[in-house]
């Protein structure tokens, strides 16, 4: 039983997508990504909470965009196609403006987040070079356990700098990425004959 239980479990991690072919036959036309998504009405859409004029996107429906986002690799433009009932001109003026506001909420707000990480990096590169060179320049004044704390000091800066540099620089730099593209994101609607 064990043996048939690891043998699945082998079998489940070895499994493959070829989610390359999969965006290709479902949403990838002409170098552009249709995010086709089915609602029954606006209400679907727009946020309950919403203000007459100051429309927002409904959580569920901005999940269930999102989580089709992340999937689409970056180089290629979005475009939200709204299946659904006859909208009329104004229904899709607030859908279409609702989008546009949300987005560019999160733009905004991804924009703040990386100033304020830039902010972060420069402190780091001027602890560390002032660490450094304090340490250098203590070294011979202080005692040896004295001087420990200026290491832990310089370590301090330079940990967060290198992990800064190589691993959350590119983070913050897709997650920009992303934001952008979604505040690019064209809105369509396709009435459904049915």
């Amino acid at each position: 039983m064990f043996e048939s239980e690891n043998k699945q479990l082998e079998e489940f991690y070895k499994k493959k997508s070829d989610l390359q072919q999969r965006l290709q036959r479902d949403s990838i036309r002409d170098g552009i990504a249709y995010l086709p998504c089915k609602v029954c009405g606006v209400d679907d859409i727009l946020s309950k909470f919403s203000m007459p004029g100051i429309e927002s996107l409904d959580s569920e429906f901005t999940d269930a965009l999102m989580n089709t986002v992340d999937c689409i690799p970056q180089e290629y433009p979005l475009v939200l196609e709204i299946h659904g009932p006859h909208f009329t001109e104004e229904e899709k003026r607030m859908i279409t403006e609702a989008v546009i506001s949300d987005a560019d909420y999160m733009l905004g707000k991804t924009e703040a987040q990386n100033r304020h990480h830039r902010k972060v990096f420069w402190s780091m590169v001027a602890g560390t070079v002032g660490s450094g060179i304090l340490l250098g320049a203590i070294k011979i004044f202080v005692d040896e356990i004295a001087l420990e704390f200026f290491y832990v000091l310089f370590w301090l800066f330079a940990d967060a700098l290198v992990r800064y540099l190589f691993i959350e620089h590119g983070d913050y730099k897709n997650d920009k990425i992303r934001a952008g593209r979604i505040a690019s994101m064209k809105v369509e609607f396709v009435e459904d004959n049915g």
